[in-house]
Formats: C-alpha cells, sequence, structure tokens
C-alpha cells in the first residue's frame, strides 16, 4: 500500500513539474512575440483597374521581394496569410507609347496593404513597365432564337421586342472584326394566348476571351390576341399591257384575307387595298396564268393575304 501511495506522489509531481514547464515555455513564447524582428518576404502581384481602352498584356514584374519589420506576433499572423497584393493601374504614368510605374508609387500601395504594424525597411527599386492591347468598343445588334408558339386562333401583334435590341462590347479589334450580332440562347414558348416578357440570357461567343459585354441577358416581349377574320373582294389591276392589248382575267377580282381584332377589321374598305398581275413578267410556258401580287394594303392589319396568287387571263386586240 504504501509503495502504491509513493508511485501516485511521484506521478503527481511530474505532472505538476509538466505543467509548469509548458507554462513557463509560454511565457517566454509570448514575451518574444513583443520584440520587433525584421523578415524577408516575396509578395505575388495582382494588377488591376487598368485604364478603360487598355487590356493588360505583359508586366515586368511579378513579384517583388522586401524586407520587413513588425513585432513577432504580426509576422507570425503574416506568415500564415497569402502573400498577394493588388496594385491599382488607374494612375500608371505614360511616356510615349510606354506605361509605366515608378517605385515610388508602387511602394505606397504595397504599404496600404499591410497592416500598420508592419513597417517596410527595404524592397526592390525598380520602375514597373507595362505592355498594353488597345481596346475597341462596338455596338451589335441581338438577334432573338426565340420560338414564339401560338395557340389557335390567336396572332402576335406586331415584332416581338427586345430590350435592349443591341450590346455594347469591348475588346481587342482583331476579335470583334467580325463580330456582326449576338443570338440569344434557345427558347421555345408554348401555346400562348396572352401576352408574355421572359428574361433569356445571351449566346455569348466563347473563343473571344478577352471580350466584355455590357449585359448576358435580355428581355422578350409581345402582345398576343384572340383574331377575327374579314375576306374583302378586290379588283385585279393589270400593268404592263403592251399598246393595242386587253388583258381580261378570269375572275376579274381577287380575294384578300384579313386577320386582326374585330375593331380593325370592320374599319376596312375594298379601296384600302390593290392586288396588281404584271404582265411583263409572263412567261408564256405559263399556259395563260400570271402571279398576283397585293401592291397596296393597310400595314396596321397584322396579316393580309391573298386566297389564291394566280389567275388566268385571255389577250384582247382593241
Amino acid at each position: 500500500m504504501i509503495n502504491i501511495i509513493k508511485n501516485v506522489l511521484q506521478k503527481r509531481k511530474v505532472k505538476l513539474f509538466l505543467i509548469f514547464l509548458l507554462g513557463s515555455s509560454l511565457a517566454w513564447f509570448i514575451s518574444n512575440l513583443a520584440e520587433q524582428y525584421t523578415n524577408e518576404a516575396t509578395f505575388d502581384l495582382h494588377y488591376h483597374s487598368s485604364p478603360d481602352s487598355l487590356l493588360l498584356k505583359k508586366v515586368s514584374k511579378k513579384n517583388i521581394r522586401v524586407r520587413l519589420k513588425a513585432s513577432g506576433y504580426q509576422l507570425l499572423v503574416f506568415g500564415f496569410k497569402n502573400k498577394v497584393v493588388n496594385v491599382d493601374l488607374s494612375a500608371l504614368r505614360e511616356r510615349g507609347r510606354k506605361y509605366y510605374m515608378s517605385p515610388m508609387d508602387y511602394r505606397g500601395q504595397i504599404e496600404n496593404e499591410l497592416s500598420k504594424y508592419i513597417e517596410i525597411l527595404d524592397m526592390d527599386r525598380d520602375t514597373m513597365f507595362f505592355s498594353f492591347q488597345r481596346l475597341v468598343k462596338k455596338k451589335v445588334g441581338v438577334a432573338s432564337m426565340v420560338n414564339i408558339d401560338l395557340d389557335q386562333h390567336y396572332l402576335l401583334d406586331k415584332d416581338v421586342k427586345l430590350t435592349p435590341d443591341s450590346i455594347t462590347v469591348i475588346g481587342p479589334e482583331i476579335e470583334l472584326a467580325d463580330l456582326e450580332f449576338i443570338p440569344t440562347k434557345n427558347m421555345t414558348l408554348t401555346k400562348l394566348t396572352g401576352d408574355f416578357s421572359k428574361t433569356v440570357d445571351l449566346e455569348l461567343p466563347t473563343d473571344l476571351e478577352n471580350t466584355t459585354y455590357s449585359t448576358n441577358q435580355i428581355r422578350v416581349e409581345g402582345e398576343v390576341f384572340k383574331f377575327s377574320e374579314r375576306i374583302l373582294t378586290v379588283p385585279i389591276n393589270v400593268i404592263n399591257v403592251p399598246e393595242g392589248v386587253v388583258v381580261r382575267t378570269f375572275p376579274e377580282t381577287a380575294e384578300v384575307l384579313c386577320r386582326d381584332r374585330l375593331v380593325n377589321l370592320k374599319k376596312l374598305k375594298e379601296n384600302d387595298f390593290e392586288v396588281s398581275a404584271d404582265y411583263a413578267l409572263f412567261d408564256e410556258n405559263d399556259d395563260n396564268i400570271l402571279n398576283l401580287e397585293i401592291t397596296k394594303k393597310m400595314e396596321s392589319i397584322n396579316v393580309v393575304r391573298l386566297k389564291e396568287d394566280k389567275v388566268e387571263f385571255i389577250l384582247m386586240k382593241q
């Protein structure tokens, strides 16, 4: 029993010794962290805010070596951080066609990135030089790839509206030379019976790596209404007939089919339309048949078409 008690006491002494040792070591470590030290570090440089009309292509310096002074604690914390500093290019200096930044300019920016408790004792003193590619601005149209599928007896009032119908692109001239329009992504709107407004993404080119776009999506809008029909009988006017000859068509009138809102159809009159047949286009192999064309119509009516676009004729001498 006595031996057991002795063993327990010895273990407690060992534990107390280890606790005191750990405590004194921690106190020594914390005390040393408060001391000032110097240390060398290498910063990777990240450049941003290039002038609007220029694209950064090459830099003379991608990293920079510095000698720092700070407390042990600050250097310890700093050592666990990603050593990347940002350099703002919006205030570059220009000499001829060359762009550069003096050591004084980029040193000030790097100091602003660091803690106020860290002092830069020394750093590279090389002037930074930059190579840019000039950017151009271009306005291109948007092409809708949206398929509009209307339900039976419904019409789209005028054309689909795209907002915006064009966008601004900025990039190197060589990338934009052949860019004429930007299509939307494919979308199908089915069985529409009413007005619609949808947001659709643009199909931006993936090979124009240095080009930016004013937007990556647009709105597609349209008005849909239930239509009525009306048929008007219009005299056929034969034009370019040779002198001394009369052309008589069978029948002498053509039927024009109109589709729109009923209130608009009620206002239509036969003389709002003109149907013509051009004798100069007659082909003798066509068995005395002329093609018909609507040469005058009400532009406000959504659908206007001929029920028959050909007519037979005979020639009669005067």
